[in-house]
């Protein structure tokens, strides 16, 4: 497993750049598509928030909080949604050469992970237009951060292998993002769901993640610490079960692509 390990990191080392200078290939805003994306989601739906429904921020203005949630959910939907198809777009690739197949869709994460980053760094931009000063809770976003990646991993690398098997899935993820979008506290914050609905927040990885950097970045707080461990510990296993699993299913690749 060891060597493995060492193998699929020396592809994402190679994998990772080459995707990321083939999307942005002959493109006019470049790096800009990482905000742009995010930005264009905030006027359509933070207008019809604010101005049909009165929607507000709790402990920071509405445009930092939405902000925040659109950043991460940009990420987690564009990765998913282009990893889910990975290892079917590779199958030129992955039916003639053997190589540890969990790299194809983490290069995927690692390409969007580095458009993360960059639209991250404007979360501090809004907040500071809006007189937000951080405090040392901004040091609680690095556990969050990485609750949001490994589950992010997690979710590419296990749809992925079983989209192999069931082509299917490619759309079911496209309807399920979709539909995650409005069940996730993206555009408005968890206090905002009822008591019947407020489970929504605590079950779903990627909320609890939101909810940590609006926590810890813009409230001053730190996040939930118990809830944060947990679904790290949860997400972790499940990363390590999906490669175990690619791992199982690898050799029939072949056979179905």
């Amino acid at each position: 497993m060891g060597e493995r390990l060492e193998r699929t990191w020396a592809l994402l080392k190679i994998l990772t750049p080459r995707e990321f200078r083939v999307r942005y290939r002959e493109s006019v805003l470049d790096l800009a598509w990482a905000v742009i994306t995010p930005l264009v989601y905030l006027v359509v739906y933070g207008v019809i928030l604010t101005q049909a429904f009165g929607a507000t921020g709790s402990c920071a203005p509405y445009l930092s909080s939405a902000w925040t949630g659109l950043v991460v959910w940009t990420f987690f939907s564009m990765a998913l949604g282009t990893a889910t198809s990975s290892l079917i777009l590779a199958a030129p690739l992955t039916s003639k050469i053997y190589f540890p197949r969990e790299s194809i869709p983490l290069a995927d994460v690692g390409v969007n992970g580095l458009d993360f980053a960059i639209a991250f760094l404007t979360v501090f931009v809004v907040a500071g237009i809006q007189g937000i000063t951080p405090t040392v809770t901004v040091l609680g976003a690095l556990p969050v951060l990485l609750l949001i990646v490994v589950w992010t991993a997690a979710l590419c690398v296990l749809s992925a292998a079983l989209a192999v098997f069931i082509r299917d899935l490619t759309q079911a993820v496209q309807l399920f993002l979709r539909a995650g979008f409005f069940a996730t506290p993206v555009m408005y914050e968890a206090s905002f769901l009822s008591s019947g609905l407020a489970w929504l927040a605590v079950v779903n990885p990627i909320a609890v993640g939101i909810e940590g950097l609006r926590r810890t970045l813009l409230c001053g707080l730190w996040p939930d610490w118990t809830l944060t461990a947990i679904h790290l510990i949860i997400g972790s296993a499940l990363l390590v079960g999906s490669i175990f699993y690619v791992r199982k299913v690898e050799q029939r690749f072949a056979d179905v692509l």
